[in-house]
Formats: C-alpha cells, structure tokens, sequence
C-alpha cells in the first residue's frame, strides 16, 4: 500500500486493481496526501475464474458501492479480463467469449446506474480484442495484453497469423548432445512461448527456416 500511495502521491495518475473489502479498508487507512484520491478500478469474474469478484454475487454490487461511497477514494471504473479465451480455437468460440463477457460487464454497468453509480467499463484479452464484438463498442475501453506484439501461442488461438507476430527472441546455439539428438540453446524457459505449453507441433516455439526443428 505504501509503494502504490508514493506513485499515487507523485504522479499525474495511477490506479489500483481490487476485489475484496479488505483490500479497500487498507486504502481507506492510507489517505493520499494533498488532498488526492485512490483511483480504483474494482476486478469483476465473468467467468474467467482467475481474479475478481464473481458477477452475480450480491457482493460484487455491494463492494462497488463502498468503494464509491469511500472518502478519499474514486471509482474509476469496472475491469473483467475474459482469460477464458485462452481456451477457445478459432474466431467464433472467441467471439461467444468476448460477447458474454462484454453482456456481463455491460449489465453490471446498468445495476451501477440504477443506484446512481457512474464509472468506466472495460474488459480485456487478446483473443476477444482481436475478433470485437459489436457490443465492445459500448465499453467505455479495452485492455488488450500482447495484442500490439502477438506470438505463436496467438495463432494457435486463431487471434491472428504467424505473418502477425511482430517480436522474434533472439538465441544462440551453445551445445549439441548428439547422444540426445538435442541442441543447447541460451534462451531462457520464459523466453519463448511458456503460455504455449508445449503444445505446438515444434514444441515450444517456431524455429525460423527450420521446421524440422523441434
């Protein structure tokens, strides 16, 4: 809390993900100096199971409205990052993804509203960003992740094409264990595309020029 309220104190803007009740008291005891305000978004779980307080629970509305009832503190706006895409293949699973997703957030916009609560919507992924559907146009942003990059991981989705990857990771060949039919690379593990899981043809990565390479 001290970190974010220095960065808070110091720069023109700076927000904060929660999604609990706890994590809002410890703003609450940590008032900005210069009469500024925490600028919170609050983390919503449309499905995607990861973070977030789960959409339908009576909690995730009562925790919107403390957050915009705090003193000191601002509700800049409702997130929900639909990971699930990560699961989907092809254009259309996508899509059903990112729309629920968007009904979701857009929903929980209108019970805001009816108790007289204004902020931003948002959701993000790459996948939904890369194939929108055509009430994303309704949020208020998106926030895509490696979308202005992509990788293989990407294609294998179908976000987009390996001719759309725009970053390659440059390594070295430092050893070759004939006995194991295995060259020796300097590259680190989290260096290539770890969210693949090894699931692509060559493995972990695509070798450019070498297709026989795994």
């Amino acid at each position: 809390v001290e970190r974010c309220a220095a960065l808070s104190e110091r720069l023109d803007l700076f927000q904060v993900l929660l999604d609990h009740p706890d994590a809002l008291e410890q703003l609450r005891k940590r008032p900005l100096k210069g009469s500024r305000q925490w600028h919170v978004w609050l983390k919503l779980d449309c499905g995607n199971g990861r973070a977030g307080v789960l959409h339908s629970e009576p909690g995730s509305l009562q925790l919107a409205q403390a957050i915009a009832e705090a003193d000191g503190v601002e509700l800049t706006g409702v997130y929900a990052h639909c990971g699930n895409t990560y699961n989907c293949r092809g254009v259309e699973q996508i899509q059903t993804v990112a729309q629920e997703t968007t009904n979701l957030t857009l929903q929980f916009m209108d019970k805001l509203k009816a108790f007289g609560i204004s902020c931003k919507s948002s959701i993000g992924s790459t996948p939904s960003c890369s194939h929108p559907v055509q009430d994303m146009g309704k949020l208020s942003e998106v926030h895509p992740g490696n979308y202005v990059f992509y990788d293989v991981q990407q294609s294998m989705i179908g976000s987009c094409t390996l001719d759309d990857v725009a970053v390659k990771v440059l390594t070295r060949v430092i050893g070759h264990c004939p006995h194991r039919n295995q060259l020796l690379v300097d590259c680190g593990w989290a260096g290539i595309s770890l969210d693949g899981g090894g699931k692509l043809p060559t493995g972990y990565a695509v070798i450019e020029g070498h297709p026989n390479l795994k």
